[in-house]
């Protein structure tokens, strides 16, 4: 067998991460002498130890490693997983990367905080006929609400004639409690509908990443300002393309931000 330090040098792995592993019981020693206390390993354990140092660079915790040195059949599917999440990650950092490169393109112009103000237009809001559900909820809820709107919409023979939309009720963002409503607009009134009225709007359609529209209410907002005007209502967000089929850089909303 081969001394801590011994088994340290060949594995690669500092004594003081040995002892660790050794006291949360991910990796114990093959022996203890009982009389000093020293800790033997051997050298097939190198194995486990290489496993380990493989698993904590695909972002593993040690709790996901243990399962798997106690059950290997949980390697595959931990695998799997994180495999998942790094796809998930390249997406992510790939949006990013190009959100940074309108950045740099629109901050050479000196147009960073005012890209979409010539877009705005003074308009009155569409009037139409939709069929809605407003709850309260978690902002990661906000899916609930899609569901049981297509589901109602389905199960009552209503015809679809536009685009879905959001309102946000809430005065301020309160994401844990967050006053939301998803509508579509229909065919005929019935009554689970009601009339959504036309009413004086700043209009701004954006494409591109949802990631955004933050920035795109800055500007709305700013406009408005510039402009004069009060902001009277919630903003109608209607969703021109679908974000589930389209490419999150060619996602198109129209917003209407009520004024007077």
């Amino acid at each position: 067998m081969l001394t801590i330090s011994q088994f340290s040098k060949i594995a690669q792995i500092t004594t003081k991460t040995l002892r660790y592993y050794d006291e949360i019981q991910l990796l114990k020693p093959a022996a203890i002498d009982p009389h000093n206390g020293y800790r033997y390993y051997r050298s097939n354990q190198m194995a486990t130890v290489f496993l380990i140092q493989k698993l904590r660079n695909y972002e593993c915790s040690l709790d996901e490693i243990k399962k798997i040195l106690a059950d290997p059949a949980q390697l595959k599917v931990t695998l799997e997983r994180k495999q998942a999440e790094i796809d998930e990650k390249i997406l992510t950092y790939t949006s990013l990367q190009t959100l940074i490169e309108k950045d740099l393109s629109a901050l050479s112009d000196g147009e960073l905080y005012r890209q979409h103000q010539e877009q705005i237009e003074c308009v009155d809001s569409p009037q139409m006929t939709i069929f809605s559900v407003r709850r309260v909820l978690n902002v990661q809820d906000f899916s609930v609400l899609m569901t049981e709107v297509f589901e109602t919409i389905a199960q009552d023979g209503m015809i679809p004639i536009g685009p879905p939309l959001s309102i946000y009720h809430s005065p301020e963002y309160t994401p844990d409690h967050y006053d939301m409503e998803f509508g579509v607009p229909v065919a005929d009134p019935n009554d689970k509908t009601y009339e959504l009225l036309s009413r004086p709007c700043a209009k701004l359609h954006y494409k591109g990443h949802y990631e955004r529209l933050t920035e795109v209410y800055m500007q709305l907002s700013q406009w408005v300002e510039e402009q004069h005007l009060q902001v009277v209502g919630p903003a109608i967000e209607l969703y021109v393309t679908d974000p589930n089929t389209t490419d999150p850089a060619e996602n198109e909303v129209t917003i209407y931000l009520p004024i007077k």
